[in-house]
């Protein structure tokens, strides 16, 4: 077959030299040419060895024709061996032992075969490019026939940056190939040399014409993707964010100054018209309803003059949703639409806005609209994400740059949180049974706030795997150093389990499991006493493009047995009777707990239904499982003592009426009694405990 391209990467890391992005810097290279269509082979991580490199060389060259080109990239470290005294240079792989080299020279990746048994012998156009640390440049680079760039650095500081996580060669080669729609070898040497570098470069002056992305003909045509709004604004848009969440934190702002009735906020509400008005530029704003009697005004900014602009107004149809700017002689009028109701809408109007602002159109009044629904001057980075959140859902996607800001901002708003510890409560019909069986780690922005941040926790999902896997890794370890120090601190001597949420796709995620890897050992925690629940928001099945090799909880149990395995910790299906926690999860996973939702308690069959769960718990085919009913409340149909006559054991909620803390303590006496008590049934006609609907698990609220 003629025309064919092949492609051959080898990255090594090495701890000794510091070198830590030679793989990634390989991965890189053979993404890119993957897409260029080339065969690409890529050879990384700690198991690569000569052989198989010199062998996947050795077939490419001997079948290939005239036509064809060969691409060939290392990162990593050279090395000259002293025997040699400077006249062999070796590509270091992992299983190199530079020892036996002596006595077997071939043993190792060694330039001399790849000149003279691979480039030189290929038949069509071959190119070499190395990115190493190591001997200033390759004295054994003799190109008579393939062309080559070569960069060697004295040490990795020289050859790669931690700020582009790239090797500095390898970063303008990627960013080349990138930028052009056809790159040939010459174009790429001259590329490379206007950024500053001075690498060796080799081969034969027809080489410089090899063409290594797009075709080899005339030039590809263009391509133009589909417009969004938000990519020829991102700048504009950022700014007007960045200002909106400057004026809201100023003092000016934090009390209302309004000119007309409050309306939808508090007495201590920021006034929004006045921060917006601020961050737009605008001459004045004003929120404004509108019935059937016309505008009346129900918070502006000073000089809004209602009168003036009033013949400029109108409520836009539904066609017309987004907003509108009304010009003329002597003023610009905005109106954003922000609720409709039925014979009530609310309207914000600017007058005056900054022009280049109107130029944004929609994604402005996206961002007004809900701003208005937020509120910056509480919390300015949730706000923001909510905003971009907003646009994402109206426009489809955002552009790569303000997708980075948001997931930096998320991770910045999850670690401003705090876990405080719910306790799990083992029953029993006399008080000295009554004890803290483990505890369930929750989210709170701050260890004084009985309110869980549900919306943000769960935002995750609206943005995908990526949030969802940071959130729960965010979470992970701050729940693991908190117990860790709240038990040192507390009245126990042997730690009590303490439970996690987690989403199923973070448990496929091997940055998660690392996490939870290196953070019990990192604590000093006993892994026996982790418990992750996994969440009822996810569907255990492979996303689009994944493929499972098993059936899907069959795949996801296996997955589960090798971290039990690896790492030592436990598992649970949270919220039993919600989501897609069925039967069929909890009787497939390798669980150690079930906890029952609370919706099971006020189901018309809610007895039966704890029997079944009771009985799937206690199948013959699973070691016994540890059953957990959540939200018991006044308001359940079923009574405490009826929960225990149905073998149930462990309940969670309000049952302590106090609110979960950052620190562990035992039960006091009067508890104990109390709870004792229900569970007898000494007095049916009392309430049976409170449950708070804010003290929800880690992903859903904590």
């Amino acid at each position: 077959m003629a025309n064919q391209r092949f492609a051959v990467m080898v990255g090594v890391n090495d701890t000794y030299s510091r070198l830590r992005f030679a793989e990634r810097d390989a991965e890189a290279v053979h993404e890119l040419l993957e897409l260029e269509g080339f065969d690409a082979r890529l050879f990384t991580g700690p198991k690569v060895t000569a052989s198989d490199v010199k062998t996947a060389l050795r077939q490419i060259a001997t079948r290939a024709d005239k036509t064809d080109v060969l691409f060939v990239y290392f990162a990593g470290s050279t090395l000259n061996p002293m025997w040699s005294r400077g006249s062999e240079t070796y590509l270091v792989t992992p299983d190199l032992d530079e020892t036996a080299l002596s006595e077997n020279p071939d043993l190792g990746l060694r330039m001399a075969f790849l000149e003279r048994d691979v480039l030189d012998f290929f038949p069509g156009a071959a190119v070499l490019v190395v990115d190493a640390v190591g001997p200033s440049g390759l004295p054994s680079l003799q190109s008579r026939r393939y062309s080559a760039l070569v960069s060697c650095a004295e040490d990795a500081s020289e050859r790669e940056t931690p700020v582009i996580g790239h090797g500095v060669l390898t970063a303008h080669v990627l960013a080349t190939l990138r930028r052009e729609q056809r790159v040939t070898f010459g174009a790429l040497t001259s590329a490379v040399r206007e950024q500053g570098l001075s690498p060796q470069v080799a081969g034969p002056s027809w080489g410089e014409g090899t063409v290594l992305t797009g075709s080899a003909g005339d030039p590809a045509p263009a391509v133009l993707p589909l417009a969004n709004p938000l990519d020829t604004s991102t700048g504009e848009i950022m700014r007007l964010i960045r200002r909106l969440s400057q004026h809201a934190r100023m003092p000016r702002h934090a009390a209302p100054r309004s000119s007309g009735t409050r309306a939808d906020a508090g007495v201590a509400a920021p006034s929004r018209v006045e921060y917006v008005r601020a961050a737009t530029k605008a001459h004045s704003t004003a929120l404004l309803e509108y019935t059937a009697g016309g505008f009346q005004p129900i918070d502006s900014s000073k000089r809004f003059d209602l009168e003036a602009i009033r013949p400029m107004l109108r409520f836009p149809p539904g066609a017309d949703w987004f907003g509108h700017t009304v010009h003329d002689d002597h003023r610009t009028v905005l109106c954003v639409p922000l609720r409709h109701a039925e014979g009530r809408s609310l309207l914000l109007a600017l007058v005056d806005p900054a022009p280049e602002l109107l130029g944004l159109g929609q994604p402005l009044a996206k961002i007004l609209e809900t701003i208005w629904r937020t509120d910056f001057a509480a919390s300015p980075d949730e706000a923001e994400i909510e905003v971009l959140t907003a646009l994402r859902g109206a426009f489809g996607r955002l552009p790569g740059a303000m997708f980075e800001h948001c997931f930096e901002l998320y991770r910045r708003v999850l670690e401003s949180y705090c876990v405080v510890f719910q306790p799990v409560i083992t029953l029993g019909k006399t008080a000295r049974r009554i004890e803290v069986h483990s505890y369930e780690a929750l989210a709170r922005r701050s260890s004084a706030d009985s309110r869980a941040p549900v919306a943000m926790l769960r935002l995750a999902e609206v943005w995908g795997d990526r949030f969802v896997v940071e959130r729960d890794k965010v979470i992970l370890r701050m729940a693991l150093t908190a117990y860790a120090r709240a038990h040192a601190e507390g009245p126990w001597g042997r730690p009590k389990p303490l439970s996690i949420n987690v989403a199923v796709r973070s448990l496929l995620s091997d940055p998660y499991v690392e996490v939870l890897r290196s953070a019990i050992a990192e604590l000093g925690i006993d892994p026996a006493t982790i418990t992750l629940e996994i969440s009822e928001q996810d569907p255990i099945e492979p996303r689009r493009g994944e493929q499972w090799a098993e059936a899907p909880h069959a795949y996801f149990h296996n997955r589960l047995a090798a971290i039990a395995r690896d790492v030592g910790v436990a598992f649970a299906v949270d919220d039993f009777g919600e989501g897609y926690a069925s039967l069929s999860r909890m009787a497939e996973l390798p669980l150690t707990q079930i906890k029952v939702d609370r919706a099971i308690l006020h189901h018309p069959l809610a007895a039966k239904e704890l029997s079944l769960v009771m009985d799937t718990a206690r199948h013959a085919s699973h070691a016994p499982r540890v059953v957990i009913v959540e939200g018991v409340d006044d308001e359940s149909p079923l009574t405490l003592r009826e929960i225990y006559d149905q073998r149930i054991r462990h309940v969670q909620g309000w049952i302590t009426q106090q609110p979960a803390r950052p620190t562990l303590s035992r039960l006091q006496p009067e508890v104990c009694e109390r709870i004792a008590a229900l569970v007898r049934g000494d007095d049916e006609h009392r309430g049976t405990l409170i449950t708070r609907a804010d003290d929800l698990p880690l992903q859903r609220g904590a």
